[in-house]
């Protein structure tokens, strides 16, 4: 796209339209190639960023949450399981540690093509084939369990899931754009909601019934997710107007914009101190002298705090550069909560796991209020939303890899926590500039006009 094209287009984009191209439109191929299009494509007729509470505002939250609670749960699941599978399966522990991380690398190899898929055939059509290909995911491990099907299942759900995770910050901000904090809220919120109900359940189903049946349970809301989003796609169709162009205007190529890229490698430091966090600290908590099952009892305060992160970003009355304050705000609790298990005593892990928790959580959730906010379309969104999740869980998914490599040279799991704490600190620095109340088009035209 020419430079003046580039540096006008945040005042229009707000009202182009994201639907996909006809069937016979060239599309761009890559991740790298999100946004481009050609440039002279016909304006829309109408646009798709919404006012207001639409009519089918309360059936989209209902599905937006239904969605949500499947996100994290299908992957959730195993973590406890592990030992009960590989004796089942006869496999190694190395086939279940590959197992476990391949949700994370299939979130980084499939979100940047989700924009894309979204734009080319519609973001509930893409939600909708994302949802009957995490059932088949979920029904392939579980009624038919063998070595090749979990890991083949578990790729298909993983693959699925990475779909919704891209796409939901965008679709909010195309049906409820004066309300993505709401959806954000819900979202979160069902993934936290399913995760710990995922992990309670796990092995006491199990234990009644075998391993299959709590990974095949999420069939059935898998299913009742999938009511709403096919009545969404049919209202979405109904209201389209007849022979209307969808998308005019491409996205910017976020992946040339250095914006962009802060807000990729905050949410990406997020993410692997999230999964180190929880990989690691009961380790780190029984090496300070707590029992096994005093840490367990911290690893689920982990969890249930992490709800507050979600209320205390989500409602917070700020905006512009308050938005960047909260951002500071939020990533320090993440800092503390890592100091705190690096250097606090035993008696006052309970805090520092708290404010972990809440830092977290509450940073992913701002994250994708970002996708909405620093956009100019929700095209654009998705794209962004696409690239900063591959980059954050590709951060993610060798992290771990390296805490595990440190512990080996240091031979000390409280130790690795220095690292951590490196790692919130370099978060804290990258915040200001994340939450900035500029979107990236207008990131890209200052940056122009500093040449």
């Amino acid at each position: 796209m020419k430079e003046n094209e580039e540096t006008t287009s945040a005042g229009n984009k707000a009202n182009q339209a994201t639907d996909p191209p006809h069937a016979g439109q060239p599309a761009s191929s890559g991740p790298e190639a999100l946004g481009a299009t050609d440039a002279a494509a016909p304006a829309p007729q109408t646009p798709t960023v919404r006012r207001g509470w639409p009519k089918e505002g309360w059936l989209l939250l209902f599905a937006v949450a239904a969605l949500a609670f499947n996100l994290r749960s299908p992957i959730v699941t195993i973590g406890p399981l592990v030992g009960m599978i590989r004796d089942d399966l006869g496999v190694s522990g190395s086939f279940m540690g590959f197992v476990t991380a391949l949700p994370v690398m299939a979130f980084a190899l499939f979100s940047p093509w989700a924009a894309r898929l979204g734009r080319r055939y519609g973001m509930e059509n893409v939600l909708v084939a994302s949802l009957v290909v995490l059932l088949a995911g979920i029904a392939l491990r579980s009624a038919l369990p063998s070595p090749l099907t979990l890991v083949l299942g578990t790729a298909l759900l993983s693959a699925a899931i990475a779909m919704g995770n891209v796409l939901l910050p965008a679709l909010a901000k195309r049906s409820l754009p004066e309300h993505v904090n709401l959806v954000v809220a819900m979202m979160t919120a069902g993934m936290l909601v399913s995760s710990t109900l995922a992990a309670g359940i796990a092995v006491p189903l199990a234990r009644w019934q075998g391993w299959t049946w709590p990974l095949g349970i999420w069939m059935l809301t898998t299913g009742v997710a999938l009511v709403p989003w096919l009545r969404i796609r049919q209202r979405h169709r109904a209201a389209a107007p007849a022979g209307s162009a969808p998308a005019a205007s491409p996205p910017l190529n976020v992946w040339r914009i250095p914006a962009a890229w802060v807000l990729s490698l905050y949410m990406g430091l997020q993410s692997l101190v999230f999964y180190a966090v929880v990989g690691f600290t009961p380790s780190v908590l029984q090496e300070k002298g707590l029992s096994a099952e005093q840490a367990g009892n911290l690893g689920a305060l982990f969890q249930a705090v992490s709800l507050l992160g979600v209320v205390a970003v989500s409602w917070a009355p700020v905006r512009g550069r308050g938005r960047q304050w909260l951002s500071v705000g939020i990533s320090l609790t993440v800092l503390a909560g890592s100091l705190g298990l690096w250097l606090g005593s035993t008696g006052t892990q309970w805090l520092w796991v708290s404010l972990a928790g809440i830092g977290t959580a509450g940073v992913f959730s701002l994250c994708l209020m970002l996708f909405a906010e620093r956009t100019d379309s929700p095209a654009e969104a998705a794209a962004l939303s696409g690239m900063a999740q591959a980059v954050g869980y590709g951060i993610a998914a060798i992290g771990p890899l390296g805490v595990g490599v440190l512990y080996d040279l240091l031979g000390s799991w409280t130790r690795t926590m220095g690292l951590l704490a490196a790692l919130s600190l370099l978060e804290c620095l990258l915040a200001w500039s994340s939450a900035s109340p500029k979107t990236l088009a207008q990131t890209l035209a200052g940056h122009r006009r500093g040449r």
